[in-house]
């Protein structure tokens, strides 16, 4: 393995676990740094596992190196946002193939058919 970077470095590593409340991502340089969740952004993150997947890659800042037990912690939330780069692990699909128009046709008969439908509006279910 080659050495443990440096606190304050930035670097672009992959996620190859994800658990609760942290992930683990590879590095090329061959070591592996933990970023947990209060690490990912400065607002509350609920669900982890749904913002981090496996596969993605992220540029992340060194937080904290311990020399002695050979563990690394990175952060999102610290980067410059002009340092900030992630790649996900699912395709992204360009804006020109995304068309919200079949939807805008079918709506205003979804309206329609929900304002003649009795008994069906949930504020009038008792719960």
């Amino acid at each position: 393995m080659s050495p443990l970077p440096s606190v304050g470095e930035i670097h672009t590593g992959t996620v190859v676990r994800v658990c609760q409340t942290y992930a683990i991502l590879l590095f090329d340089e061959g070591w592996t740094g933990l970023l947990h969740i209060s690490e990912i952004s400065y607002k509350f993150i609920r669900h982890f596992t749904s913002f981090v997947k496996v596969g993605s890659i992220y540029s992340v800042k060194v937080i904290d190196v311990d020399e002695a037990k050979g563990t690394v912690r990175v952060s999102l939330k610290r980067m410059e946002s002009s340092d900030r780069r992630h790649v996900f692990a699912h395709e992204a699909v360009s804006s020109p193939e995304v068309s919200f128009e079949a939807l805008e046709k079918a709506l205003p008969a979804w309206i329609e058919e929900a304002s003649q439908t009795k008994g069906n509006d949930f504020h009038d279910q008792s719960l």
